[in-house]
């Protein structure tokens, strides 16, 4: 009798929401399922029977969270984390130790030895080594090279890490300007002492245990501003610009829709749902996040239209960082733009997505109306 009750959902729809919480815990592909129907639900709003309706009312605000498995994956990785790191650590003071002994030998006997002792130095050296079938004088310079090598690259990593410090440091004293923040968030992407801390009602942007930002995720505090002409992203916080970064449109044809909207979801490493032609027909084919067709980056952020619907899916994702210059090829030949969604960058992204809340604000426009005409 259900599916004589239905409009919009076929059974297998009804029957895989139906007995679901919308808070409950779900894996990725489950989790993209429901959302698409509640989508659907949405679309057809004045359309659904009272059982599709009871559904949509149920489920409208839905926030489904990943299974606990994935919790273990990251706490797993976060162990391995720490060991490769102490491994590194124990490798970077042995590889000192090393180089510091190989240096004192190597002084004590270019600058304290006679030339005959250093004669008889030499027998005894070789003479152990081939004995025991070691390596020859010339191997055994390669390795004392290498040693070096690894001494001299150990210092330059520390020295790189110690000068990203200093130059956050310096930043964060005026991180109110926008072009400072994008340097921050542009030069911590993916740095371990990167850390997003969530307390209450705000999120904390932390880098080597030092704040830079922090924020309420109550999302009347935020609001995004997409605008075609400039191809630019602007984002606010309280009523301030805090960054205002480059962004990819869609191309001709596949123009972003303008209007109002807001961000319904956020999906880590999504799967990418790309249309494409075979034979002559339109199908839509499913990425998953690994696969090297995937184009979208680790981050959506799925945008729902307030108002008049528009036909497709839309969200703010990122590009292919494997194609070096794919982003400014794409933001400055309008013809190479994206299929309709807003495209930024990674560093700028991960940002969003750790920080921005759901039910955000977005307007696309095509013009910034506070721009003056020249």
């Amino acid at each position: 009798m259900t599916d004589q009750k239905l409009k919009i959902l076929t059974i297998a729809e009804y029957n895989l929401i139906a007995t679901k919480d919308p808070v409950g815990s779900y894996d990725r592909r489950t989790r993209e399922n429901l959302y698409a129907i509640i989508q659907k639900l949405s679309d057809s709003r004045n359309h659904l029977s009272p059982l599709e309706f009871t559904v949509f009312q149920k489920f409208k605000s839905a926030q489904f969270a990943p299974l606990g498995e994935k919790d273990k994956k990251v706490k797993i990785e976060v162990l391995r984390y720490l060991f490769s790191t102490r491994v590194r650590r124990t490798a970077r003071v042995t590889g000192i130790t090393l180089a510091a002994a190989v240096l004192f030998i190597l002084t004590v006997y270019h600058f304290f030895l006679g030339v005959e002792t250093q004669k008889q130095v030499d027998l005894a050296y070789y003479a152990g080594l081939s004995k025991l079938g070691l390596a020859s004088q010339q191997e055994i310079a390669m390795v004392e090279n290498s040693l070096h090598q690894t001494e001299a690259t150990l210092v330059q990593t520390q020295k790189k890490k110690e000068e990203l410090e200093k130059m956050v440091a310096r930043l964060i004293a005026n991180n109110k300007v926008a072009s400072n923040f994008k340097s921050i968030v542009k030069h911590i992407y993916g740095d371990p002492r990167t850390v997003y801390t969530k307390k209450a009602k705000t999120i904390s942007l932390e880098f080597a245990n030092k704040r830079i930002a922090r924020y309420n995720t109550d999302p009347d505090m935020w609001y995004l501003l997409g605008i075609l002409e400039t191809g630019n992203l602007k984002v606010f916080y309280n009523n301030e610009q805090i960054l205002e970064i480059e962004a990819i449109f869609g191309r001709k044809g596949e123009e972003t829709p303008l209007g109002e909207y807001e961000i319904k979801n956020r999906l880590y490493e999504p799967t990418w749902y790309k249309k494409e032609i075979i034979k002559g027909k339109k199908v839509v084919r499913a990425i998953p996040f690994g696969d090297p067709d995937h184009e979208i980056g680790h981050w959506w952020l799925g945008l729902k239209k307030l108002g008049p619907q528009v036909h497709g899916s839309y969200g703010i994702h990122g590009v292919n960082l494997s194609k070096a210059n794919e982003f400014f090829k794409k933001n400055f030949d309008w013809r190479s733009g994206s299929a309709g969604c807003p495209n930024i960058q990674e560093w700028y992204l991960d940002f969003l997505a750790n920080v921005i809340p759901l039910g955000t604000h977005v307007n696309i426009v095509q013009k910034d109306k506070w721009v003056k005409s020249t």
